[in-house]
């Protein structure tokens, strides 16, 4: 590996760890949900249905643990449960209206965050940005779960045509 080669990458693996803290402080800000509970409201708002099993292998967490988040969650009346259409004996998870409001919140709160980083950017390069990280995307998910994981905190309205949609959905992948 080239000198060059690894001071690209030590400088990626720096910036995705600012950027990561600093979603993480504005969902903080913006929400009392602390741990994954965030992730959750968003991937439950994404892919309204989700079991809780499904659920806790998209955020990688142990099955208590996802019921954990999602007890969180209905008690904060964010999210509730209900039978799943599929199979009779699976709760699918869903998110209320106050639950769907506090996900706007958080995304808008990421949302400005990316905002401000790419501000810095002069508009001649953000195409090129785009394509490059499409590229880096696409390299790392290799089921719908684990690109659901890879998008936990994404605003999957804002990502038309969104690489990691090529997977399926996490749905599709529990009925294989």
């Amino acid at each position: 590996m080239s000198d060059d080669f690894a001071r690209l990458a030590n400088q990626l693996g720096a910036f995705a760890n600012a950027v990561s803290d600093r979603i993480r402080t504005a969902v903080a800000e913006r929400t009392e949900l602390g741990g994954e509970a965030a992730a959750a409201l968003i991937v439950i708002g994404h892919e309204t249905g989700l079991s809780i099993d499904q659920l806790g292998k998209v955020l990688k967490l142990s099955h208590p643990g996802a019921v954990r988040v999602v007890d969180r969650l209905v008690a904060a009346g964010l999210a509730e449960r209900k039978v799943s259409a599929h199979d009779r004996r699976v709760q699918a998870l869903h998110l209320t209206e106050q639950g769907e409001r506090e996900r706007t919140t958080v995304l808008a709160g990421r949302q400005a965050v990316l905002a401000a980083l790419l501000e810095h950017l002069p508009a001649e390069d953000l195409p090129i940005l785009e394509r490059v990280l499409e590229k880096m995307l696409v390299s790392v998910p290799c089921d719908a779960i684990s690109a659901m994981g890879v998008c936990r905190y994404c605003d999957h309205d804002a990502c038309k045509n969104c690489p990691m949609d090529r997977l399926g959905t996490v749905a599709d992948t529990a009925r294989r």
